[in-house]
């Protein structure tokens, strides 16, 4: 259950509801209800309506500093003393931002008000007067009574009244809610159910319902019933929440408690933030700054106007005369022309903040986010799903982010669970040996061999049923593999070259009751089963034996309800290899072994809880009493038999290190024989203390400890928690990539720390694992204490960042060859150096004595970490979380490579999120697929939804979505990066175009009397940015890649810059307007001085203003063009015929407008094109601007080359060369670990609910398979032994995951 902590949140959140203190409702009493104006069952996300968008959206764009900038220009030049150049100029482009903003406003909220439509629209039966009628979701209010069907989605929070299955059972779905899709139990008031489906009695029910006001936590419920002079306590088990679906229950019936905003699935959605990317708020900035420079410009013409025309101005009225509205008094009348001149100047040069930018910027995220859409590399097939980016305003945010905090259950791990290896009497079953080479080889599930080792070479086939095989190759070390083998053979492997290992799945068919999904590979436990060895057979039977699953007949074919998923995985493969579990009754078991029917009489079932670690069941056949468990391999080994079992514990100790060192999950299995005097001693004490009324459970399990010893060890199961394809390499390239990973899962911590390690979140080779999980503060402080002084200690003995790590080449150093894991060297460095510290795991792989670290490895011991770990608990995440240790836990969990939250609420997932972003300023993504991650989705600057069969609440709450977590790596390191890259160098060049062009008339003025006249013509003024520069531009942040989308997999430290902003920040903003200062200076300072009382050579004068403002215009464009060209790395045809197709239309519309339109410099341009002076004085001012630009890069590609400038050039060098495989990091180390690798989602009270009888529809002997589980909250899986419509490839004993606890936060 959850902490108190989280509770206490969500009561704090639950007061805050208006002034609701508590809850009554009586069913079927609208008038009653209406009083207190509880919400309704509509649902509205959309923000506008028709009438209100208009004047909402406006409102909305004119918070943006800039577009309240363009509309006072706009202002100031519809007065026309001021303004020297016409409205139209800002009008044209003010508009058009503020339409493109609003068309895409109103396409967003029109997507939000279809799916508000279509949840609203869907219909609900409801009661009225007796009689069911048909509604709209929306229209159902609190108090109604509704009928639910098979597979309909729940419409509002409902207490459940009656169902359709035995005791007022039901089981929901509720992948909406937790992502998970395995099923789960409620039940009902035995009072109430027994109204069943009599809409007469429904109708008529008129109980008052008393709970607590609306809050977000999916599993607390608190409430009473009152009903015919009867008080009934309410929890959460009779509960179903909007968002779940009805399974395997015909119909239910249910009294609306909260509906529509009120509901807890609502509740969790969290409030929508508006979210801009670091470069939005940057960009604010510098318009401010931009602003302040526009301003000091025109107060320096203010004042030197004042001056010339008090000095100078006054004598020259005959030529130049002032206004009328100007004194003629010389002083005031200076004053007052300098307080025009002004305005007149921040008119002129508004091109400094242009709103063209705004628009560009839109434009180019647009067409990101359809290049985005359209990638085809992450389109998964199997379910027909696209990438989607929800969002257009986040794209280069992509290309920034530090820390990912992903969600575990469906976001990293397919709800899927697999059989994979065992260890049985000493002897390892599972693995696939090369009948060629005697190497191990590796089943995956992706279509291409995959090495365990970590340097192995990919070497090709691809097996049967879409499964794939992989040989482990590692070079350099055969010999030491050889030994190796040649070692766990004579230790009890199975042999590698004894008989053959086929790569084809093992053929089950001549079971009756076989599962076509089960996959299995090795043979020699099919022959050992085949040859009847006893150890098998125990093995097998244990496992039929010993459980809490339930049996049921459908379709003619047997099915199993498991109560957790690792169960379901554990009889579903005895039944394929022959132990098939039949029934079960209160008090006998039922198996078939090899087609012969066995019946147990059963004696006692030792429930399973999280402190015992194990279940026990107590069986009799043939006068012989047996005692069965399974559990933690650590708890059983402290109970076995202490005799005798020496070199099979050995063996199997191995072989259980091996496999958590692959990251599976492990259960030991062992039995005893029991004598039968001894037994009802025992039994006679069990029930004593089963009845006890004080300490009933301490008195419970030490019964059980006398009896769970001298065990007697039989093997030991493998489970494999399925990850999603790819899970392992894509959490190496991000953390490669510079990306901190952390884990905020509701899972338990055993869970947690499993899959922490299948997908090498936690590793082997790290110095220490901590594990915070005190209850008091006092506690977690203690713990967070030592996690300190472990870390100082190792960095005292193991320094950060030695020189040797530094210096690697670009083909290692950034994920060039296959991964490397850190060097054993390294984790015994710190056992010899700093005996303090606890050092948990460390490798046990072969490496050459002596020999160096690879370049891998230290890049991966260079990280900013020291190789450490925490796995942090929720009850202890509440205190960790306080002001007073947050300080303390930052301190400890910022210096670990890896971070897991296990047991963590909705909220709590939110709260972790925010501590970040507030304490680290750093740019976060949150990635799950529930709705209890939509809270950390939407606190996260960047929200993705794994979209699929997990529902659609994390979806529809996200920035972006794709269908698997492998996409996320292409989405960062790809589109990410290229995005964030892009607009960049788009913003780069734009400053600087723009301060090149508007600059000029600063220098003009020192040469006009500071009239606010102009260079260039009004018509180039306005179309500068629309016509001659945007296009160029927009292709340029469109398209630019420096490097292709493979070498940005390949090389994932590519993405670095983004962390520290390197491409663009103040000081490139402050470069890129300097260097365009410096153009606008020689772009009119040489002109000037070429055409200044310059003469043709047939004597006629070309010093007049609108030749040279001809001259200067078309330099400028030739300079652009040039400039981009340079900054154009990745050419298209877009990209060319933007760029020379600008140059060529400048000329074709210059001279459109002035000799068609009849523009004022009609012929300037003309007359300066056929002197020779125009192409000198064009030639002389490209080499000035150009060379030192050219200069400077290239000396700073040769001094400081950037990664990306080095991989060009690499590029460049060996293009006729094959390109180096990419990088891909084994999904599985072939390694020893010391660590358990025990995890088991299960929950205590089952066994009892079983021998209780309570929970079975029909007893057998009346002879018919039992089919229900119930009454205790849990989860159920209904398991079909009939493949499923689309099976995954390949095909597995699937069990769709169901972390008992992951949802009871």
């Amino acid at each position: 259950m959850c902490v108190d902590g989280a509770a206490d949140m969500g009561k704090s959140s639950a007061r805050t509801h208006g002034q609701e203190n508590e809850r009554r409702i009586k069913a079927n009493n609208r008038e009653y209800n209406a009083q207190f104006r509880y919400a309704n069952n509509y649902i509205k996300t959309s923000k506008y309506s028709i009438i209100t968008f208009l004047p909402l959206n406006l409102l909305e764009q004119f918070q943006r500093l800039a577009n309240f900038y363009f509309l006072c220009l706009l202002v100031l030049q519809l007065i026309p003393a001021i303004s020297s150049l016409t409205p139209i100029t800002t009008a044209i482009p003010l508009i058009g931002v503020l339409a493109l903003t609003a068309v895409k406003d109103a396409y967003d909220d029109f997507q939000r008000h279809q799916n508000d439509s279509q949840v609203n629209h869907r219909r609900a039966k409801t009661l009225r007067n007796g009689k069911l009628v048909e509604e709209k979701w929306a229209s159902v209010q609190v108090g109604d009574v509704i009928r639910l069907e098979n597979d309909q989605f729940v419409a509002a929070d409902i207490l459940l009244l009656s169902s359709s299955e035995p005791n007022g059972l039901c089981y929901i779905e509720t992948a909406e809610l937790d992502g998970e899709t395995n099923l789960k139990c409620r039940q009902c008031l035995l009072e109430t159910a027994a109204m069943g489906q009599d809409d007469a009695q429904l109708g008529a029910f008129d109980g008052e319902i008393v709970c607590e006001t609306p809050n977000n936590l999916l599993n607390k419920f608190d409430g009473t019933l009152s009903w015919r002079e009867q008080h009934f306590s309410l929890d959460n088990d009779k509960i179903l929440l909007r968002g779940c679906v009805l399974r395997n229950t015909s119909w239910c019936y249910g009294v609306v408690v909260f509906a529509g905003k009120d509901t807890k699935l609502m509740q969790n959605s969290g409030k929508t933030k508006f979210k801009r990317t670091s470069i939005d708020r940057l960009l604010n900035f510098l318009i401010i700054g931009i602003v302040l420079f526009l301003l000091s410009m025109c107060v320096f013409c203010t004042v030197a106007c004042g001056v010339w025309e008090w000095l100078v101005g006054r004598y020259f009225q005959a030529y130049l005369p002032w206004d009328t509205l100007v004194p003629a008094e010389p002083a005031s009348g200076a004053i007052v022309i300098a307080l025009l001149v002004f305005f007149s100047y921040a008119i002129v040069m508004n091109t400094v903040v242009p709103i063209s930018l705004y628009v560009s910027v839109e434009v180019i995220r647009f067409a990101q986010s359809f290049l985005i859409n359209w990638d085809e590399k992450m389109y998964y097939e199997k379910s027909g799903t696209a990438a989607k980016a929800r969002t257009t305003t986040l794209n280069e945010e992509l290309g920034q982010i530090q820390y990912i905090f992903s969600d575990k259950t469906g976001t990293l791990t397919q709800n899927i669970m697999t059989f994979n290896k065992c260890s049985i009497a000493g002897v390892c079953y599972g693995d696939v040996i090369d009948e060629n080479t005697g190497e191990i080889m590796e089943v995956t599930d992706r279509g291409k061999r995959r090495s365990k080792g970590t340097g192995g070479a990919a070497l090709g086939a691809t097996g049967p049923a879409g499964a794939t095989v992989a040989v482990t190759a590692t070079p350099g070390a055969n010999g030491a593999r050889t030994r190796l083998l040649e070692t766990e053979h004579e230790q009890g492997r199975s042999t590698p070259g004894a008989t053959p290992h086929s790569t084809e799945p093992l053929d089950f068919s001549d079971n009756p009751e076989y599962e076509p999904e089960f996959k299995f590979f090795d043979s020699k436990l099919l022959k050992a089963v085949k040859q009847g060895d006893r150890h098998v057979f125990d093995f097998f039977r244990l496992l039929a034996l010993c459980h809490t699953v339930m049996p049921d007949q459908k379709n003619g074919r047997l099915e199993y309800q498991a109560q957790s998923p690792d169960e379901s995985a554990l009889v579903s493969a005895a039944r394929n290899f022959g132990f098939v579990f039949r029934e079960r009754s209160p008090n006998t078991i039922t198996i078939e072994v090899m087609g012969k029917t066995e019946v147990y009489e059963l004696l006692c079932i030792l429930d399973f809880n999280n402190v015992r670690k194990r279940m026990s069941v107590i069986l009799k056949k043939d006068g012989e009493i047996r005692l069965y468990t399974k559990g933690a391999d650590n708890v059983i080994y402290d109970r076995l038999k202490r005799s005798n079992q020496e070199e099979v514990k050995s063996k199997t100790q191995e072989h259980l290190n091996k496999f958590a060192g692959e990251g599976l999950r492990t259960l030991a299995l062992a039995w005893r024989p029991l004598e039968e005097r001894g037994f009802a001693e025992w039994k006679r004490r069990h029930q004593a203390a089963a009845l006890a009324i004080h300490d009933r459970d301490e008195r419970l399990d030490a019964i059980y400890e006398e009896i769970e010893t001298d065990l007697i060890l039989l093997g030991v199961t493998a489970i494999e928690d399925k990850l999603q394809d790819g899970v392992p390499e894509t959490i190496a390239n991000l953390s490669m990539a510079g990306m901190k990973i952390w884990v905020l899962t509701g899972d338990k911590q055993e869970t947690a720390i499993n899959i922490g390690y299948s997908c090498q979140l936690l590793t082997d080779d790290m110095a220490e694992v901590f594990v915070i999980d005190g209850a008091a503060h006092d506690d977690v402080d203690r713990q967070l204490a030592k996690c300190r002084d472990s870390i100082r200690v190792v960095n005292t003995f193991l320094p950060h960042g030695s020189s040797e790590a530094k210096s690697s080449s670009v083909e290692t150093a950034n994920g060039g060859g296959s991964v490397s894991r850190p060097s054993p060297g390294r984790s015994a460095n710190v056992k010899l150096n700093a005996p303090a510290v606890s050092v948990v795991t460390f490798s046990n792989e072969y490496v050459t004595a002596g020999g160096p670290y690879s370049a891998d490895a230290h890049e991966h011991n260079a990280d900013d970490s020291n190789g450490f770990a925490i796995v942090v608990n929720g009850h202890s995440l509440v205190h960790c979380l306080h002001p007073k240790l947050e300080e303390k836990f930052l301190d400890v969990v910022l210096q670990c490579r890896s971070v897991i939250c296990c047991r963590v609420t909705p909220l709590q997932k939110a709260m972790v999120v925010e501590l970040i972003k507030k304490s680290r300023k750093a740019v976060t993504l949150a990635i799950g697929d529930g709705a209890n991650d939509v809270s950390m989705i939407k606190a996260a600057h960047i929200g993705v939804g794994i979209s699929g069969q997990e529902g659609m609440q994390a979806v529809l709450a996200s920035d972006y979505s794709i269908a698997q977590f492998r996409f996320l790596q292409r989405l960062l390191l790809v589109h990410g990066r290229w995005s964030y890259y892009r607009m960049c160098k788009f913003l780069r060049y734009f400053f600087y175009k723009n301060f090149a062009f508007t600059v000029c008339h600063f220098w003009f003025a020192m040469f006009c009397g500071f009239s606010a006249q102009t260079v260039f013509d009004e018509m180039f003024i306005s179309v500068y940015n629309l016509f001659y520069t945007s296009l160029p531009v927009l292709a340029l942040g469109v398209f630019e890649q420096d490097v292709s989308d493979a070498t940005s997999l390949q090389f994932p430290k590519l993405y670095a810059p983004g962390h520290t902003s390197q491409l663009f920040n103040k000081t490139e903003f402050i470069k890129s307007t300097l260097h365009g200062c410096f153009t606008s200076l020689v772009l009119f300072l040489i002109p000037y001085g070429t055409y200044k009382d310059g003469l043709a050579p047939d004597g006629k004068i070309l010093s007049d203003h609108m030749l040279l403002g001809s001259v200067v215009a078309t330099i400028l464009i030739i300079d652009n063009t040039t400039q981009i060209a340079l900054d154009t790395t990745y050419w298209t045809v877009f990209n060319h015929v933007t760029i020379w197709g600008s140059l060529v239309s400048y000329f074709v519309l210059d001279y459109f407008y002035n000799y068609v339109i009849g523009g004022p410099y009609v012929g300037s341009l003309t007359v300066a094109l056929t002197q020779a002076t125009f192409w000198f004085t064009a030639v002389l001012t490209m080499m000035i601007l150009m060379v030192p630009v050219v200069s400077w890069r290239l000396a700073c590609s040769r001094r400081r080359p950037t990664l990306a400038e080095r991989l060009r050039a690499r590029t460049r060098w060996r293009r006729a060369a094959a390109a180096p495989a990419p990088r891909t990091p084994s999904a599985r180390r072939a390694r020893r670990s010391v660590r358990s690798g025990y995890a088991f989602a299960h929950q205590e009270g089952f066994g009892r609910l079983i021998t209780s009888g309570k929970i079975m529809r029909r007893i057998p002997h009346a002879d018919a398979a039992l089919s229900a589980l119930a009454s205790l909250p849990g989860k159920f899986h209904p398991r079909s032994s009939t493949p499923p419509p689309s099976p995954p490839s390949p095909p597995s004993p699937r069990a769709p995951k169901q972390d008992l606890d992951s949802v009871d936060l």
